[in-house]
């Protein structure tokens, strides 16, 4: 159930901004800091989506970002409130199908700091996966009910590497450690972050089909405000309403 509207100020000391739980917001303007403090009631507090999750969400979307120590700080926290380490692995590998292996490389990082571990290497041989590329598309067809025209064109001119998408994206959304739904929420956080509201759209969509309501969307989005600002909210929102 989401938090709601109400004319009590937030408790800013409880709340997961440094910036805020100091007062160092509040020296300058005491209206700006209850403004923000009520964003982040909304991100750092259990509502539609648990508290844990939407600071994984903003953790994530920090390391995208670069914003290293804004992801430590979020990923302890999301620790703290439950996360487990299966999670916070099967999310890292939601982040390198998003936006590569540097990126996945700092957060896994983050991770094993976190969690005091380090992660584990198999020398196991890997299974045979089949795959052609009439499968490949099939699989498209039945997540967004159609074939997009960019995957027609990795189908024509690079299959194998098609074939290495899909196998990424089935695991990365469907059959994940991390839930299916907080995985495409984790990617709305991400992509509102940077501002793109196609992919927002994308994965909205994806997380309603896994089971999202309209709010745990819509605190996702929300997300994105800590990483990168307001100006994540307006791609964020259009991406959501696009998918209605």
């Amino acid at each position: 159930m989401t938090m709601p509207a109400t004319s009590v100020n937030a408790v800013h000391q409880e709340l997961g901004s440094p910036a805020l739980a100091g007062g160092e917001l509040a020296a300058i303007s005491p209206k700006f800091a209850e403004g923000y403090a009520r964003v982040r009631d909304v991100t750092d507090r259990d509502g539609a989506c648990p508290a844990w999750a939407k600071a994984l969400y903003m953790a994530a979307a920090a390391t995208v970002r670069g914003h290293r120590e804004l992801a430590l700080r979020e990923l302890t926290r999301s620790h703290q409130l439950g996360l487990r380490l299966s999670d916070a692995r099967g999310a890292s590998l939601a982040v390198l199908i998003s936006r590569g292996e540097a990126v996945y490389d700092a957060f896994a990082r983050t991770v094993d700091q976190v969690f005091e571990t380090e992660a584990a290497r198999s020398g196991d041989p890997i299974p045979e996966f089949s795959l052609d590329r009439q499968a490949a598309l099939a699989y498209f067809e039945s997540y967004f009910g159609f074939v997009p025209d960019y995957i027609e064109v990795m189908a024509n001119d690079a299959p194998r590497a098609l074939e290495g998408y899909v196998l990424m994206r089935q695991w990365s959304l469907a059959e994940n450690t991390l839930a299916a739904k907080h995985v495409e929420l984790l990617l709305c956080t991400i992509n509102a972050a940077e501002f793109s509201s196609r992919f927002v759209n994308v994965h909205a969509n994806g997380a309603r089909n896994a089971g999202a309501t309209e709010a745990e969307i819509t605190e996702a989005v929300v997300c994105a405000i800590p990483v990168s600002g307001v100006a994540s909210w307006l791609p964020g929102a259009d991406g959501i309403m696009e998918g209605r």
